[in-house]
């Protein structure tokens, strides 16, 4: 008889020695290791891949953490910097400071925080392996073979980010309105202050803003622009430097990445599939925030999956729908944002300074 074609017995050899999970996340992301932490919790065998070749490599958020976020979350206090007001500036750097009793915002590092979640996720029982890239999957029967990985599911999580691979492989929808974001780390000076310094500045951030966050040991200062513009960050830090003195000190890091704002996509699940986080357009359409949702919808989608493999309970994508917020509101701004010339009316003082106030402070302070 005739061998088989060595592809062919390669292929057969993979799925003869498939490891089997219940669950496969791809994505060691915020959202890809609550849901995979959760799933493990529950008692289900998980598995997470991620192409990255560790945790913390090529971080592509600012990483700040809502209240409500750090409220849920067991953060070590040395990954924090706590930041309590806001100051919101014209392009002629007029400011508006912003705070609410009680409310704050954690800068983190970034880095050692996605370190310790991935070490809090294995300690819940979840298989994580660094340097795997996702290439596919193919269905088989009540499982899913991952191509070159060596792994069978039950059910494929896609927590791969906002150009999902999970998502193109099986026909969801994609992320078509995106931001462009880049993101330098500054070695900290004292004058950084401890506000959260957001910039409205078509010029140099259309679409969004520019920002400069004292955090861990560090000052970061980025921008966000629509999609089509150039994020030209030496025009901002020489813009900045009246306020900062950056162009004297020592970048530490650089990053970028793209972030959706088209919010929840119509068709982010399927059959045993579902997407989570960026890849699923879990952010908010005005501030481009997603680390709280990516978190709290993640638990969510590890829970529901659970119940869905142990038998008669709804589909997960519906369960984290229903659960996922409106939005309606920040929509509306959204497309005020971009359509209205709101930078030149702060200006101008057509919009005044209590009426800017109240807006601004709904956009920081308002979760929903």
């Amino acid at each position: 008889m005739a061998k088989a074609p060595p592809r062919m017995v390669g292929r057969v050899i993979i799925r003869l020695m498939a490891a089997k999970y219940d669950i496969a996340v791809i994505g060691a992301g915020f959202a890809g290791l609550a849901c995979a932490r959760q799933a493990a919790e529950r008692g289900l065998s998980v598995v997470v891949l991620d192409r990255k070749s560790g945790p913390g490599e090529r971080i592509h958020t600012t990483g700040i953490l809502v209240k409500e976020a750090w409220e849920e979350w067991a953060v070590p206090a040395t990954l924090v910097r706590r930041i309590s007001r806001v100051r919101v500036y014209t392009p002629s750097h007029r400011f508006v400071e912003l705070d609410r009793d009680r409310y704050f915002f954690m800068a983190t590092d970034t880095v050692a925080l996605m370190r310790h979640l991935v070490d809090e996720t294995r300690d819940a029982g979840a298989e994580i392996r660094f340097g795997e890239k996702y290439m596919g999957a193919a269905r088989n029967g009540t499982a899913f073979n991952l191509e070159e990985s060596g792994v069978s599911c039950r059910f494929l999580v896609g927590a791969d980010g906002a150009r999902s691979r999970v998502a193109e492989s099986f026909g969801l929808d994609r992320n078509l309105r995106v931001l462009k974001g880049v993101e330098w780390e500054f070695e900290p000076a004292p004058g950084d202050g401890d506000c959260l310094h957001c910039f409205i500045d078509p010029e140099c951030a259309p679409g969004y803003i520019g920002w400069v966050v004292p955090g861990v040991k560090v000052t970061q200062v980025g921008l966000a622009v629509h999609r089509r513009a150039k994020a030209d960050m030496q025009r901002f830090i020489a813009r900045l430097d009246p306020l900062f003195g950056l162009s004297g000190r020592t970048v530490l890091e650089k990053r970028g990445g793209v972030i959706p704002i088209g919010g929840l996509l119509r068709r982010f699940h399927t059959d045993r599939v579902l997407l989570i986080g960026d890849a699923a357009g879990m952010v908010s359409p005005l501030t481009a925030g997603g680390i709280h949702n990516a978190y709290r919808l993640g638990r969510l989608a590890g829970d529901a999956i659970a119940d869905h493999l142990e038998g008669g309970a709804p589909d997960p994508g519906r369960v984290v729908r229903r659960a996922y917020p409106n939005h309606a509101w920040k929509r509306a701004a959204r497309w005020s944002f971009d359509h209205l010339p709101v930078s030149r009316a702060l200006e101008a003082g057509l919009l005044t300074r209590n009426l800017f106030r109240r807006l601004a402070e709904r956009v920081f302070f308002s979760r929903g």
